[in-house]
């Protein structure tokens, strides 16, 4: 295990929460609203750089509450694939909404024989509330805790932040193209001490640089370390809403199709597991297309992806409307980009069977193409239950 690993963990901990910040679902009785702020039914995908190794995806998810220190807590958890296996990091605290988190501590699991587990324990609670902040005010916070490595006997480690909140209203280059309205923070983060090891040497005292960009309804776009080649970059995230509840629910996904990644699917398979959908009842299924890219989304050149709003046996008919303003990302609106818009609000009822199906919107990138297309759906689909 290398010394900046423990440095590595804390921001991929600090982001498993903060990206949970917002509503519960991804509720709202109409699909032709605002993406709905990431809350703690969303699933986020990002692009981690970990120290000397290739880009792998980190998948960043509640898992639910249990016990940790004594306390109950909910519990976060984010995996990647590496060389070995799967890494997961599990981090505990709460998420209060509004942008208001507090952190425990959290663990990290290694891939059997490729390193040794460990698992954080903090003294006091770490708060932040992000609202709160205010821009150009620098904000610093004391970290003391337990260090338990494996089944050795816990060590003691202390550490410092500082940080500022240096604009609310920037405007990024991300993953997603531009986006506006981004909160952004630098600053640097210390590890002061920890006892009982030499492990981490080669950083201790040493100010390891930190900026996060975060977006009111994206959650956290991006964490980096610099000095150290490390970070994480949003990919694309998705809601399953409630897919218990008893009548309706409404999901929700954006991310890029291209080169790398050719399939986009929104369905409600995917998100309760069943063929739950009544299809004997209308679902309402909304698509915006835009290019990623910010010059070519300026132009009116339609993204040739091919898009697919269906069940399991069954498609309908759509067409692809050209807008200069974005319904689901309201804050780009003013900037010059065109977006292609889809609705589609139909039922099921001749399809053959039994009750009980899905509803789906699917965007392939064709191998022809080459500049990525940015994806945003949501379903809002009635629930079948016999």
């Amino acid at each position: 295990m290398k010394g900046s690993d423990w440095g590595m963990r804390v921001l991929i901990g600090l982001a498993a929460i903060a990206v949970s910040c917002g509503q519960d679902n991804a509720g709202g009785e109409s699909v032709q609203a605002p993406f709905t702020p990431a809350g703690k039914t969303t699933v986020f995908q990002y692009e981690i750089t970990p120290v000397g190794q290739n880009p792998s995806t980190l998948t960043v998810r509640r898992v639910g509450e249990t016990t940790f220190n004594g306390q109950t807590v909910e519990h976060y958890q984010g995996t990647y694939a590496v060389a070995a296996g799967t890494k997961t990091a599990d981090v505990y605290g709460w998420d209060h909404g509004g942008g208001r988190i507090e952190l425990a501590g959290f663990s990290v699991t290694y891939p059997a024989g490729s390193g040794t587990d460990y698992t954080v324990t903090l003294d006091e609670v770490v708060s932040l509330d992000e609202a709160a902040i205010p821009v150009g005010v620098e904000q610093t916070r004391t970290i003391s805790g337990t260090i338990q490595l494996g089944g050795a006997s816990p060590v003691s480690g202390s550490g410092h932040l500082r940080f500022t909140k240096t604009t609310e209203d920037a405007t990024v280059e991300s993953r997603f193209g531009v986006v506006s309205g981004v909160h952004v923070f630098e600053g640097e983060g210390t590890i002061d001490s920890v006892g009982g090891t030499g492990l981490w040497d080669l950083v201790i005292g040493k100010p390891v640089r930190l900026e996060a960009w975060y977006h009111p309804a994206f959650g956290v776009l991006k964490v980096e370390a610099p000095d150290f080649g490390l970070g994480t970059t949003l990919l694309g995230e998705n809601d399953c809403g409630n897919p218990q509840a008893s009548d309706s629910n409404t999901i929700q996904k954006v991310g890029v199709v291209s080169m790398q990644t050719p399939a986009f699917e929104l369905s409600s398979r995917d998100c309760s597991g069943e063929y739950d959908a009544d299809k004997m009842r209308h679902a309402k299924m909304y698509l915006e297309l835009r290019w990623a890219d910010d010059t070519k989304a300026k132009t009116t050149d339609r993204p040739e992806v091919e898009v697919l709003f269906a069940t399991g046996r069954g498609d309908f008919p759509f067409q692809l409307v050209q807008s200069p303003v974005s319904i689901f990302h309201p804050e780009e609106n003013q900037q010059g980009f065109t977006y292609w818009y889809a609705y589609v609000d139909e039922a099921a009822k001749n399809e053959p069977g039994e009750n009980g199906i899905l509803y789906r919107i699917k965007v392939t990138f064709p191998d022809y193409m080459t500049s990525p297309v940015r994806v945003t759906a949501r379903i809002r689909y009635p629930i079948y239950r016999p």
